[in-house]
């Protein structure tokens, strides 16, 4: 019975490409409750290289977003342009529409099952 209460986790691997590795690379895995927040359950950051895998264990089995931020000055602060749009290269799963606003969770919104999941993100 306890067993039945403990959720399924899975590990997910990022493998994160860039032309221009410069700065730092944020990596991030976020619930429909925090996804485009800044506030994400899973995050790694490290210094930008032309290619990188960021692996999270421990995430549990349901739909999750990932996001992928590259800070070109390093200084940790993304900025923006008009009406909060990311003036930084930014990549989100599933390269969801983003046309008329922010895109839709369920656009971006990529399935972890136990085991591993792997996606592949290229960043500008």
């Amino acid at each position: 019975m306890l067993l039945s209460l403990i959720a399924a986790l899975g590990s997910v691997s990022v493998s994160v490409s860039t032309p221009t590795p410069e700065g730092d690379m944020y990596v991030s895995i976020c619930s429909e409750d925090t996804f485009l927040s800044g506030r994400c359950e899973h995050g790694q950051r490290r210094a930008a290289s032309a290619e990188d895998v960021f692996v999270f264990e421990d995430i549990p089995a349901g739909d999750w977003a990932i996001q992928v931020w590259r800070d070109p000055e390093g200084d940790g602060e993304m900025r923006t342009m008009a009406f909060g749009i990311p003036a930084e290269p930014v990549t989100i799963s599933n390269d969801p529409p983003m046309n008329f606003g922010p895109p839709r969770f369920r656009d971006a919104a990529v399935t972890v099952t136990e085991g591993e999941t792997e996606i592949a993100l290229s960043v500008r």
